[in-house]
């Protein structure tokens, strides 16, 4: 009955769902996201930690830096984190404002700050990540902009995946905005308020285990550099009856491209989809292209219409599921600081298979006449975009 619940109110919600079985919520609208992000925000009484990729100057980021400012003016413990090279050259600039935040209690620092000679340009802190309290924790593909609530003009509306969780796996969050929140010359902070769950498990008080496991990628070891790539591998070699898989761009490493063609090989469904029309028009000729190649050996494409189509998830055999900010690319599993929740619950997955089967609703088959039938331009651009940025960059 909770599977047919579940199923029901995927199509019939649109946008988030709760999980019986466990504490995951999940969204694929950004106003969802955002409203039920400002709640638990405004409920918080020990701490706020804030880690974005893009954290624009617009309508959504000040209603995020209101509820900062009066959080701390409660005596609420706010830390800020973003991404130094959208702070510069996007436009949402805080540099010049850091000193005023700061005032208002917000203790913001900019990652990796883009300044001469650029050399850090591939080396960004993709992540998305919020911890309240050291109990509820989000993170998944939503930034911080309009954009992610009304869409671009370029491409009409906007859809992501972010996910809520309560529980243990929340600390792995917090050890991973600790981390960046002190290579951005903030301070360090300890103490039972900011990894309660562990404090308790100590005591002997409560040995839940929990469906979620956050995973990354980042820098501090080689086996950081390389934990996503893995995870995505060992993902994709786990599924026995059918994979599903969205990403904007739709470049892997070689390793996952051995690992798709694995799959492929001992009869695994895999349905694979992106947008038609997505923000970068260089990758959306490499994503047609090796899509192409994947259907040759007996995958199915969908080319999601009226929305870019921003998420990044994988599930396999409708019980395991993987829902973060990683792309499907080289930069994403080569260059970037990333991080994914792995999730093992059979309704969170459910849900997510269902949201897939509306998208491919919305959605046109990709065809060998739809390939053959692009301009010849297209198809060398795009046989050029995957070969150089799968294998070059």
């Amino acid at each position: 009955m909770r599977y047919l619940f579940s199923l029901i109110g995927a199509f019939l919600l649109a946008g988030s769902a709760v999980s019986a079985q466990s504490d995951i919520r999940l969204f694929q609208s950004g106003a969802e996201k955002f409203e039920a992000l400002l709640a638990d925000m405004q409920q918080a009484q020990h701490h706020i930690h804030c880690e974005y990729f893009i954290f624009a100057d617009d309508s959504i980021a000040h209603r995020m830096l209101d509820v900062m400012k009066s959080k701390a003016g409660e005596g609420v413990e706010v830390r800020l984190v973003v991404d130094g090279y959208y702070d510069v050259k996007r436009g949402y600039n805080y540099a010049g404002r850091l000193d005023q935040l700061r005032r208002e209690g917000i203790d913001i620092h900019i990652y990796k700050p883009y300044v001469f000679p650029y050399v850090h340009r591939v080396l960004r802190d993709h992540r998305k990540i919020v911890v309240v309290d050291g109990r509820i924790g989000y993170t998944g593909g939503f930034n911080v902009a309009d954009y992610n609530i009304k869409g671009k003009d370029m491409y009409g509306g906007y859809i992501d995946t972010h996910v809520r969780l309560e529980g243990p796996e929340v600390e792995d969050l917090q050890f991973l905005f600790a981390e960046h929140l002190e290579k951005s010359g903030g301070k360090p902070f300890a103490g039972d308020a900011y990894y309660p769950y562990t404090s308790v498990l100590s005591e002997g008080l409560d040995d839940r285990q929990s469906s979620v496991r956050i995973v990354e990628r980042g820098r501090s070891s080689r086996q950081k550099k390389a934990e996503m790539r893995r995870e995505v591998i060992a993902f994709i070699d786990s599924a026995e009856v059918s994979l599903h898989i969205q990403s904007p761009y739709l470049l892997p490493t070689p390793g996952v491209r051995r690992a798709l063609r694995r799959a492929l090989s001992r009869g695994v469904k895999i349905e694979v989809l992106f947008s038609q029309v997505g923000d970068t028009p260089l990758f959306d000729t490499g994503n047609v292209f090796y899509s192409h190649q994947l259907q040759k050996r007996g995958a199915r494409v969908w080319l999601y219409q009226g929305a870019f189509q921003h998420s990044k998830v994988l599930t396999a055999d409708g019980r395991r599921s993987l829902v973060g900010s990683a792309n499907l690319d080289y930069r994403a599993l080569r260059w970037n600081e990333e991080v994914a929740a792995v999730i093992d619950d059979r309704e969170a997955t459910l849900w997510l298979d269902s949201a897939f089967a509306g998208s491919v609703r919305q959605s046109v088959g990709m065809t060998p006449q739809y390939y053959y039938n692009l301009p010849l331009k297209t198809r060398i651009k795009g046989a050029m975009t995957d070969f150089f940025l799968s294998w070059c960059l």
